[in-house]
C-alpha cells in the first residue's frame, strides 16, 4: 500500500490514462501522444511530434492551458518546450536523436489539472 496516496488530489503525482479502451474526457484532453517514427538509425537524427488534446482539444485560455511539454527517452531527458496561452497550442516538433532503444515518454502539465504522462512509444533503433 502506498503509504502517500494521492487519491483525490489532481495535482498529486504524475496522473496517466487507467483505461485505453474507455478513456475519460479528462483523460482525452490532457494524455500527451507522441508521435514518432517506429524505426530509426543511430544517431541520425529525425523528428518526433508530441501532441496535447489529440482526442479532445484542450482549453488554451488565460484560466486552463497547457504550461509545458517534456519529452523523455527512457529516464534521459531530450527537451522541453514552455508555452503561453492564447498564443500557443499544445503540440509540439522535436528534432531528436538516439544511440539506444528506450521507449519515448512524453509528460506536460495543465495548470489546473496538473501533470500528465503519455503511454510509453517505443523506438527501434538500428
Amino acid at each position: 500500500m502506498n503509504k502517500y496516496p494521492c487519491e483525490g488530489d489532481i495535482f498529486c503525482g504524475v496522473k496517466t490514462v487507467k483505461d485505453k479502451e474507455n478513456m475519460t474526457n479528462l483523460e482525452k484532453k490532457h494524455t500527451p501522444v507522441i508521435n514518432a517514427p517506429e524505426k530509426v538509425n543511430k544517431g541520425e537524427p529525425f523528428e518526433a511530434t508530441v501532441e496535447v488534446g489529440k482526442y479532445i482539444k484542450h482549453p488554451n485560455t488565460l484560466g486552463h492551458f497547457i504550461q509545458w511539454i517534456k519529452l523523455y527517452s527512457g529516464d534521459t531527458f531530450l527537451g522541453r518546450a514552455e508555452l503561453i496561452p492564447e498564443f500557443s497550442e499544445p503540440k509540439i516538433k522535436m528534432v531528436m536523436m538516439l544511440r539506444h532503444a528506450h521507449p519515448s515518454i512524453a509528460v506536460q502539465r495543465c495548470n489546473l489539472h496538473g501533470v500528465w504522462s503519455s503511454e510509453p512509444k517505443p523506438i527501434e533503433v538500428v
